[in-house]
């Protein structure tokens, strides 16, 4: 499982954030998709 403070769920959410990748580009694995999008949202206080 991820959470927010995951390297890679931030490694990935940083590249959406900058458009280096797309949200729909976040690999499948467990939870990371819904993780990525919490901490692009903004949403981390909710985790």
């Amino acid at each position: 499982m991820f959470t927010v403070d995951s390297v890679v769920a931030k490694t990935w959410a940083d590249a959406v954030k900058k458009g280096e990748k797309k949200l729909e580009e976040v690999p499948n694995l467990s939870n990371l998709i819904d993780i990525v999008t919490q901490i692009v949202e903004g949403d981390e206080a909710n985790v």
